[in-house]
């Protein structure tokens, strides 16, 4: 009934049976018999021709039954492979891309050291994207705020959890606070009132990623917003375009010292103030996310105590 389950799979990943043929290497017609004769057996229609090649209501449930199907299957192999002490396999773990360059050099060389037939793969991806890849059962694991977490059979270990900062430089605070300007930093190390900032010009993050979710949330209390001239994904940039006195942005606590050694080795115009940020209690919490279901080998649950030794020291704890 259910050999080649990988078949529905794909083809639901990729509606198309050519492109779904090619991913499988079969033929165009073997994977039409096959989707053929599995409607025939239920004696329902799984797939939508027209107007657009589509799943049906029969077509979702059967994509969930074998997706279970699928995870069982990785379940079992996981834990024989505990059984019978085997150090080979491969784990597919997700990050962020404004962490990757951060951890992924150390994880690769310390968990390559302690299993060197296991095969991370590392893919990075936003936070939404990962969840759905979690669910599809093509990623094991991954690491991100869990500020967007919108499915209910995802667990998370939370790793640190990070405060959110205001980082400005000094020549930004001297046009748009001149008539204060040095003694205002010394107001701000307190805590900054970002009312106060609503005419300095920011670079923010897209709207679905956590820390503007988190922003926004805190902008939304104040009944205020912020002057946003450029939003961009990616953290470095955002400091980079600070360093320029393009804008003023905002910062989690994991990024705090690409901000400092930005400052040690005068790749900066002028000085770059990092901030807390007045009455904002909202805290981003950090976690390693996977399918409530999942069981993992051993190595895997290695992975994530190295993952946590190495993220251990950005937590504002330890600063």
């Amino acid at each position: 009934m259910l050999n080649n389950y990988m078949y529905f799979l794909v083809l639901s990943e990729e509606l198309n049976i050519s492109n779904a043929a090619k991913r499988l290497f079969i033929s165009h017609q073997c994977l039409s018999k096959y989707i053929k004769v599995l409607e025939e057996k239920y004696g329902v229609s799984f797939f939508e021709r027209k107007p657009k090649f589509s799943l049906t209501p029969a077509g979702k449930i059967m994509l969930e039954t074998l997706r279970q199907i699928e995870l069982a299957e990785q379940n079992l192999e996981n834990q024989l492979t505990d059984i019978k002490e085997s150090k080979s396999g491969t784990i597919n773990f997700g990050i962020t891309e404004g962490r990757y360059s951060m951890l992924v050099p150390k994880l690769l060389k310390e968990f390559q050291d302690l299993y060197p037939k296991v095969k991370l793969n590392i893919q990075c991806a936003t936070s939404l994207k990962m969840q759905e890849m979690v669910l599809d059962n093509s990623l094991d694991l991954f690491l991100s705020g869990t500020s967007n977490i919108i499915a209910h059979n995802l667990k998370y270990e939370i790793v640190i959890n990070e405060q959110m900062y205001v980082v400005i430089s000094d020549n930004l605070l001297k046009q748009y606070f001149p008539h204060n300007y040095p003694e205002c930093k010394e107001t701000f190390a307190k805590g900054v009132d970002l009312r106060l900032f609503q005419e300095v010009p920011f670079v923010l993050n897209k709207k679905n990623f956590n820390s503007r979710i988190l922003l926004d949330r805190h902008l939304s209390e104040l009944g205020i917003s912020l002057n946003c001239i450029n939003e961009f994904t990616q953290p470095d940039i955002h400091y980079l375009l600070c360093a320029e006195d393009y804008a003023a942005s905002f910062c989690f606590t994991m990024y705090l010292s690409g901000i400092n050694k930005l400052n040690q080795f005068n790749n900066t115009n002028s000085h770059l103030n990092v901030f807390p940020i007045t009455n904002f209690t909202a805290e981003n919490p950090l976690a390693l996310i996977y399918n409530k279901n999942k069981k993992f080998p051993s190595y895997t649950h290695d992975l994530k105590k190295i993952i946590k030794k190495h993220c251990n020291p950005y937590s504002p704890t330890t600063k």
